[in-house]
């Protein structure tokens, strides 16, 4: 079967394994998820201090967004919150993580005729936030992006987005390309299937509708489409009203000391 749908895991409660040989060799993983068909994966990779790898001579494209620490990629610094894409063939590419480090790290399906090119480097810290914007659809304000990639091949996103605290959308979501996500910091309602929180990490196939959403204390994700670039269409949903009420009353208004 291709990637399964994932809908959401802690990815703190995956085990870890040592990755004993392969691109990877000599990091812990936390495999997020994996299709055993064209040997894609997605996982999340602990660095030791001083470890040293070289993940070119793929044919596979390679994405890398860094949770902790600094790795050194091709020999320029990818920092903490920063994202790295290598596109598939070509030459060596060292990774070297100097004093230890965390990243997600996203490996695609082969591209046999793929020639290589530099690594591209994002620094979302230098970027502007943009309001979100999916054709005509009507999203509430006070979710943004920042892109960081658009495969020119397959035409697929990688951006991070942030919603502001108190966000809400009464409506149920409908992509039409797969949506893949690692919630950074906050928190989010995603109906009745609970709250994501830092760590939480779904893989969702094409049309699954998932909503309502709330968020406290807003949030920072980092996500994939493939397929394509992200669609959006919206469905009600029943009772929408009670579900986010009951969230809403799980969290605090006011997190410091009371008077």
């Amino acid at each position: 079967m291709a990637r399964p749908h994932i809908e959401f895991i802690e990815s703190g409660d995956v085990p870890k394994r040592l990755v004993g040989e392969g691109l990877l060799a000599g990091t812990e993983q936390r495999l997020l998820s994996e299709d055993d068909e064209n040997g894609a994966w997605t996982a999340l990779h602990t660095m030791p201090s001083g470890w040293e790898g070289d993940l070119g001579l793929s044919q596979r494209p390679i994405e890398i967004f860094v949770l902790e620490g600094v790795l050194e990629v091709e020999g320029q610094p990818v920092g903490t919150g920063c994202y790295a894409f290598l596109p598939a063939g070509g030459s060596s590419r060292p990774v070297v993580s100097r004093s230890g480090g965390h990243a997600l790290v996203m490996l695609d399906p082969e591209r046999p005729d793929a020639s290589g090119g530099p690594a591209q480097i994002v620094d979302p810290s230098t970027q502007r936030w943009v309001p979100a914007a999916l054709g005509e659809a009507d999203i509430p304000p006070g979710i943004c992006i920042k892109l960081l990639h658009e495969d020119a091949e397959t035409g697929d996103w990688t951006w991070v987005a942030a919603t502001v605290p108190g966000w809400q959308e009464n409506r149920a979501e409908i992509h039409d390309t797969i949506e893949e996500c690692l919630l950074i910091r906050g928190d989010t309602l995603l109906g009745e299937r609970g709250a994501m929180k830092p760590g939480s990490y779904f893989w969702r196939p094409p049309m699954v509708r998932h909503g309502p959403m709330f968020t406290h204390s807003g949030g920072y994700f980092f996500f994939r489409s493939k397929g394509g670039g992200l669609t959006l269409e919206y469905e009600d949903v029943p009772g929408w009203q009670k579900i986010v009420d009951d969230y809403v009353a799980s969290g605090d208004f006011y997190a410091g000391n009371t008077v």
